[in-house]
């Protein structure tokens, strides 16, 4: 694998034309090309995907108070993110007030830890509540908080990446008095984070309760520490389902009948609020139903798994690399679920091969015409095979594809493949690489998605032995697959600290590609806590030179484009330095935005002109940066194409030829922008050389303005 040179080499000063051509990255990116897909997020992680259920047994959602707006870089209160886009000074954390605590304190279901938090509260005010991850700890600490300081004085604290908790000492005056505030931690000491933080809250009679993965160690026990144990699943269950309609309605004995033992086996209260929720929707009318619904917990999805995967015991008279072909197949249909066939064959052979390599063993081959497929998939997968050729299901062209009935089995599979087999960890690794180099994207997204689920399993090492050297490939789509793979990562909730630590060390690196591979990150999909943070990020990434011939920081900029957020992003990107090689990124950011279509809209109205229409941004700010886009030899084209679409609905729409002379007004400063702005408006096709008599292009002067 050919790995990039540090930043301050000399090779590094430019990309490597030997690996990839300038072809590859020197045009506009498709707005959601991108993009990962959010089905196969549910896929992986199940109860765990962020975008499913809510952390622990509720959610309460942090609100930002007091936000101020003196720069285009802030956001949120107190969150300053200066113009020095070196970053001199880190920013500060962020503490919010927790809203909706009062529906949690709704349906919590108590736990061990409940009486020992409320006295230890009143004696302390630091604490730490140590637990397994996906046990309810940040419920346990927000119904604690709750209790000692009422529902509407529960704050959280952020924190941005790289910035310790010792942090809160410079800024007092974010912690409020007489509240609660909660914090995550994650490889922070929690003792010597109390010890320095306990004298602030005391004197603002205030508590902070820590959150941690681990456990309190018996023979070295600090007072400070409290063990947390995740609560009764059926309790959680319960509460959550809340009432019923009558005609379906189940007694609590008829319910614990039918799902107490499934529950104990799940994975914590988040998924036990999952099935809760799947029960309220499919309405279940006895206990044979609402049993059938839990079938689709995360523990039975393993255990069929197992099955699917694991030898019978009939198999042990079979041929050794008859039932390993059959478990690699069946491997590659759930990796490749939803995708073509032939990509599943294709992929089994791959994999044994690395099988093969890893085992010393001469290549065997493929054998033509020896397995079909229903002996190939066993029992447990033909159903679903045999259900594909159904009318009415999926298909893709001429070819089957590889189908799972059940969706959040395949990442159950992967899952077993993962943990439940001796000497697999580096072949499989070493499969996804091949996959990934195979210059398919089908091959490329099917890969990194798997990759991002084996992360949040075993983050270190899946990244060390594979993501980053994917990161800092010269082939944009190998990088484009670790963009993915760290997106996908960040899905299942528990890796997200070590994501955001991840996306830093690619976005502050030495390593120019991985500068590319942060930008495709944000444009994949993934957001910070904040959205500041991540504008930070992409200003970071575009201070390197190697990023002005690419496209990436613009396809990031509008992916995290949301109508509510226009006016700060259009701020946000005037206040970007006005010089190369931030420039460039600004004019493909500014006709990327302009191009998009209001998303209700049914005559194809520009999202942005609805956003003047409505006054969340103003059009001369707006013309501003548009018209910095036309002195791009790059985007100066599109930039007029777009401004043509836009007259031409202006021209079949009075209500907003207002707003669209304003804009013109705004883009005409100078002789020399009236000249290119006409030159390249009377050239695109959407409008012809017959510009409307109501559009000026006079312009206004500076002191007209």
């Amino acid at each position: 694998m050919d790995d990039e040179q540090p930043q301050d080499s000399p090779v590094a000063s430019g990309p490597s034309r030997e690996h990839e051509g300038m072809s590859d990255d020197d045009g506009p990116i498709d707005p959601g090309a991108l993009s990962v897909d959010l089905d196969v997020a549910e896929e992986l992680f199940g109860a765990r995907y962020l975008g499913l259920t809510t952390v622990g047994q509720s959610q309460p959602s942090m609100q930002v108070t007091g936000t101020t707006a003196h720069g285009p870089t802030q956001l949120g209160a107190h969150n300053t993110m200066h113009n020095n886009y070196y970053g001199e000074k880190p920013l500060d954390p962020i503490i919010g007030v927790l809203s909706g605590v009062d529906g949690l304190l709704a349906v919590y279901a108590p736990t061990d830890a409940d009486a020992t938090l409320d006295a230890s509260l009143v004696e302390r005010s630091t604490l730490c509540l140590l637990g397994p991850r996906n046990s309810g700890r940040f419920s346990t600490a927000v119904a604690a908080l709750a209790r000692r300081y009422g529902p509407w004085c529960v704050h959280e604290v952020v924190l941005p990446t790289g910035v310790p908790p010792e942090r809160l000492i410079e800024t007092p005056d974010l912690v409020a008095g007489d509240s609660g505030f909660v914090l995550r931690l994650a490889e922070d000491d929690h003792l010597a984070v109390m010890r320095k933080l306990t004298p602030m809250f005391r004197g603002r009679h205030s508590s902070l309760l820590l959150i941690k993965e681990g456990r309190v160690r018996r023979w070295d026990r600090h007072g400070g520490e409290v063990s947390h144990c995740a609560p009764d699943p059926f309790a959680v269950f319960h509460n959550h389902l809340g009432t019923l309609p009558q005609s379906v309605q189940l007694t609590v004995d008829e319910s614990r009948a039918a799902v107490d033992h499934e529950l104990k086996a799940t994975y914590g209260p988040k998924e036990c609020v999952a099935l809760a929720a799947a029960v309220k929707a499919k309405l279940p009318s006895n206990s044979e139903a609402l049993h059938a619904i839990l079938q689709g917990s995360q523990p039975k999805r393993r255990e069929r798994a197992s099955n699917i995967m694991l030898p019978k015991p009939d198999d042990r008279a079979r041929l050794r690399r008859t039932s390993q072909h059959e478990r690699a197949f069946r491997l590659a249909y759930a990796v490749f679920r939803r995708r073509p066939l032939h990509y599943v064959f294709e992929a089994a052979d791959l994999l044994l091969n690395e099988i093969d390599s890893a085992a010393l063993r001469s290549n065997w081959g493929s054998m033509a015409l020896q397995h079909p497929v229903q002996e190939l998939l066993g029992e447990d997968l033909k159903a679903d095979w045999v259900a594909a050729s159904e009318s009415g299901t999926e298909r893709i062209g001429s070819s089957r594809t590889a189908w799972i009935r059940d969706p959040g089995l395949r990442g159950a599979i992967i899952d077993v493949a993962w943990h439940d087999f001796d000497g697999t960890r580096r072949p499989l690794l070493k499969w996804l690489d091949r996959l990934v180099r195979e210059n398919d994207e089908v091959m490329q997204r099917a890969a990194a998605e798997a990759a991002g689920l084996l992360a949040d399993l075993d983050f270190a090492r899946v990244y060390k032995e594979l993501i980053d050297d994917w990161a800092k490939s010269p082939r944009r789509a190998v990088r484009q697959a670790a963009a993915w793979a760290l997106t996908y990562s960040a899905k299942g909730g528990d890796a997200a600290p070590k994501v955001r630590a991840k996306l830093r060390e690619w976005c502050s690196g030495n390593y120019k590609y991985q500068h590319d591979t942060a930008a495709r990150v944000y444009a994949s999909g993934l957001e910070q806590t904040f959205l500041a943070w991540s504008m930070l990020d992409l200003l970071r990434i575009a201070e390197d030179p190697m990023q002005e011939p690419r496209h990436a920081v613009a396809a990031a900029v509008n992916q995290l484009y949301r109508p509510e957020r226009a006016g700060w992003i259009l701020d946000e990107l005037a206040g970007w330095p006005s010089v190369a090689p931030f420039r460039v990124h600004v004019a493909r950011a500014a006709v990327a935005l302009t191009a998009r279509i209001e998303s209700t809209s049914l005559d194809g109205r520009p999202d942005l002109l609805q956003r003047i229409v409505e006054g969340q941004i103003d059009s001369g700010g707006l013309g501003r940066l548009w018209s910095c886009a036309f002195f791009d030899p790059v985007c100066a084209s599109e930039a007029g194409a777009t401004l043509a679409s836009w007259i031409r609905y202006a021209d079949g729409n009075d209500d907003v030829r207002v707003h669209v002379v304003a804009l013109l007004d705004a883009m005409i400063s100078t002789a020399a922008s009236r000249r290119r702005i006409t030159f390249y408006l009377t050239r695109a096709p959407e409008i012809g050389k017959i510009i409307p008599k109501w559009v000026k292009m006079e312009g206004k002067t500076a002191r007209e303005r």
